[in-house]
């Protein structure tokens, strides 16, 4: 059983980090086109589609990491069970409680003024920064997992 829970873990969080990556490219090649309206279409569809792969990716993550530590001899005060736990929360914190609403108001705007709107553009921008701060803690999350530092 140890082997498919592991695996569960290990592809949630191949996936997360995965998607993150994706997302980085997405919002350079967006970036990089100096089209407001293209960098917002991509951006808005990307936010969007982020919400179906990532969230989902990070539950199964948490969950099968937490079963993990319970079946095996992890313990909860591990340090890369820490730093794994850490980043979960702070990353579903960042999610719920800053790019949501935010990505509510850029699209109230967009909605209301069009894409191109400048205060659109620079919410979205700030959300970008946000999804920065969000892949370089689940790259760390994921590196932390693979060496297992205090284990080794």
């Amino acid at each position: 059983m140890y082997k498919w829970i592991l695996l569960a873990h290990a592809i949630g969080g191949a996936t997360l980090f995965g998607a993150h990556v994706y997302m980085e490219g997405l919002m350079a090649s967006a970036g990089r086109t100096g089209d407001r309206a293209q960098y917002m279409t991509t951006m808005l569809g990307a936010s969007n589609t982020a919400g179906r792969i990532m969230g989902p990716a990070a539950v199964i993550t948490l969950i099968f990491g937490g079963w993990l530590v319970i079946e095996t001899s992890y313990d909860w005060e591990e340090i890369f069970v820490t730093i794994g736990l850490v980043v979960v929360v702070a990353a579903f914190a960042i999610s719920l409680f800053l790019m949501a609403p935010r990505l509510k108001e850029v699209e109230a705007i967009v909605e209301e003024n069009g894409l191109t709107d400048d205060a659109a553009v620079a919410k979205m921008k700030g959300i970008g920064t946000l999804v920065h701060v969000m892949t370089l803690l689940v790259a760390v999350a994921f590196v932390v997992m693979i060496i297992k530092p205090g284990i080794l």
